[in-house]
């Protein structure tokens, strides 16, 4: 411890002299006499210090060039944040009025900042396709005058677009108004705005046909079925069949004369249908054919394909030669048989042949059978695609088969000569051997080999055909004129 002249330590306990009266004291008797200060002492040259230290910060807060910038700046980051928050909020309304403008003004276009704010904001719509997978085609058909917004309400409606407001701009952006092609044009949904505008502006494509296969050896009916699949599955869905079928099976089973005026060799017996003259090949057509066009088609087919000598006859003997040409075509599949069956049928037709005059044919029984379904209302045209015909085989005898009304006939077991009207469309093949059938040998029987060749054995009498039919596999069949075809 420090010792001054005589005294003891500094006891904390006892009263202490005043500060001021110590400090006098070490300035007179200097540093020997100096005495540390005590705890009270301390304590009030703290709160001394802090005030001072206090007003100091005040002052220096207070004032001055630097406190005013900082101040300055602090506002400038305020607003900034103010306007940026208003700028990111108002932004959206503002481009969207923009580009609803443009579009009820075209006009505007010509300023290039719209044109740039109005592609910014359809870039999307312009740039990406609706689905980049689906090349389903859509058909646009353009007509005279049509403006680039009707153009765009197809493309909306058909689903090709999102955005009619993307494809009017980008029409008049690129110019494309001036070059739309008028007439039909395929797009997809897999196309972008450009690639469609592309397929608008060039030539338009020509309307695809409908391609419509009649098979030789089908019934009326059967070409209704083939029109109707036609109609729901179409091989272009770009250009579905879109006749009216029903219109055009009225017209066949009830032609008019001015249509019958147009085919001198054409004289149907009272009620009959065009049953045999609407002629088995590949048409293609309009997808909207009338259907008064299409059975013109048919008949001057026939016509063309029909042996020349056979349209020089009467008309009532056209008639008859195509009846037995129907049943050629559906007993025969190899074209050197042909003529040979029509023979038959020719000399069965002959009383002095064949004295019955039964013709024991199958297919016209299968003809009736099938007419009878086709007449129940509980069949309407629409089932018929779903029908399957020509499989008749009752379980009873053919010749106890009957049949109602005018199908009666069509019972050739039970009934002579010729069905009362054709039963399919015959081809030209048929058409000739039924014009020349081959009588010469005198056969009256034939039966199908059963042999995968297709081909028929023939017989002139019953004994023969008996042989026939156990050499190719007839055990249980009941000796006839004809088996079916495997």
């Amino acid at each position: 411890m420090t010792v001054r002249g005589g005294g003891k330590p500094r006891n904390h306990g006892t009263q202490a002299e005043p500060v001021d009266q110590a400090r006098r004291r070490v300035m007179d008797t200097g540093w020997d006499d100096y005495l540390p200060p005590d705890d009270e002492e301390i304590a009030a040259g703290r709160r001394r210090d802090d005030l001072e230290s206090r007003r100091d910060y005040r002052k220096g807060r207070s004032g001055g060039p630097r406190s005013t910038l900082r101040f300055l700046l602090f506002l400038a980051i305020l607003g900034g944040l103010v306007v940026g928050g208003l700028y990111f909020v108002v932004r959206p309304v503002v481009l969207n009025g923009i580009v609803g403008w443009a579009a009820e003004n075209p006009a505007a276009l010509k300023l290039p900042f719209v044109t740039d704010i109005v592609r910014g904001e359809l870039s999307s719509s312009i740039s990406k396709p609706v689905q980049a997978d689906d090349t389903t085609a859509i058909v646009i058909v353009i007509s005279a005058n049509e403006t680039a917004q009707e153009i765009a309400d197809q493309l909306l409606a058909a689903g090709a677009i999102k955005d009619t407001r993307a494809f009017v701009f980008e029409s008049i952006a690129t110019g494309a108004t001036e070059r739309f092609q008028i007439g039909r044009h395929v797009v997809s949904r897999a196309m972008n705005m450009d690639a469609m505008l592309k397929a608008l502006t060039t030539p338009p494509v020509a309307a695809p046909l409908v391609r419509i296969t009649f098979r030789e050896g089908i019934r009326l009916e059967q070409m209704v079925a083939k029109l109707e699949d036609l109609e729901a599955h179409p091989v272009d869905a770009t250009a579905p069949l879109t006749m009216d079928v029903n219109a055009f099976y009225q017209l066949a089973i009830n032609p008019p004369q001015d249509l019958l005026a147009d085919y001198q060799w054409l004289k149907l017996p009272a009620g009959n249908s065009l049953e045999g003259f609407l002629y088995p090949a590949t048409y293609n057509v309009a997808p909207n054919i009338a259907p008064r066009d299409l059975l013109k088609l048919l008949l001057n087919a026939f016509q063309d394909h029909a042996p020349a000598d056979l349209m020089q006859l009467p008309a009532d003997q056209i008639y008859q030669k195509v009846k037995l040409a129907a049943l050629v075509e559906l007993e025969v599949k190899v074209d050197t048989d042909r003529a040979l069956v029509a023979g038959v049928y020719t000399n069965r037709l002959d009383p002095k042949k064949w004295p019955t005059g039964l013709l024991d044919a199958d297919p016209t029984l299968n003809y009736a059978n099938d007419s009878v379904w086709l007449q129940d209302p509980a069949n309407p045209i629409g089932t018929w695609v779903d029908h399957t015909f020509g499989i008749f085989k009752p379980d009873t005898t053919y010749n106890k088969v009957v049949f109602p009304g005018k199908l009666a006939p069509f019972n050739t077991y039970h009934y002579a000569g010729l069905p009362p009207w054709p039963i399919c469309s015959p081809t030209g093949a048929s058409l000739t051997a039924a014009l020349h059938p081959d009588t010469a040998d005198g056969y009256l029987y034939f039966l199908a080999k059963n042999d995968g060749s297709y081909t028929h054995a023939f017989a002139k009498t019953q004994a023969e055909q008996d042989a026939n039919l156990k050499k190719y596999g007839y055990v249980k069949a009941t000796p006839t004129m004809s088996a079916p075809l495997p």
